[in-house]
């Protein structure tokens, strides 16, 4: 599985996203996600090891409602969302 920062929103998903932000009051960055071949996997994460760690802030701890909203919009849009902590990076 291989995820990246999602860089293509429609405006509509970026709206959306930020609603649940400031609703919830958390950060949440997104991700898109898709499968490859597992040689192109191993290959990557090879890659990715040799870069080291690039996300700086911490995951945030939603509570399980927060989390249910969370999935309920990752399901809509096809997309991870990560809740993180914003204030500590």
């Amino acid at each position: 599985m291989f995820c990246e920062i999602t860089r293509k929103l429609e405006s509509d998903e970026l709206e959306r996203i930020q609603s649940l932000e400031e609703d919830l009051g958390l950060t949440l960055v997104a991700f898109s996600c898709r499968s490859l071949d597992p040689a192109r996997e191993e290959r990557l994460q090879k890659m990715m090891q040799e870069l080291g760690q690039q996300l700086q802030a911490p995951p945030a701890e939603p509570d399980d409602g927060q989390l249910g909203r969370i999935r309920a919009l990752e399901d809509e849009l096809g997309l991870t969302l990560i809740a993180v902590d914003a204030s500590a990076a």
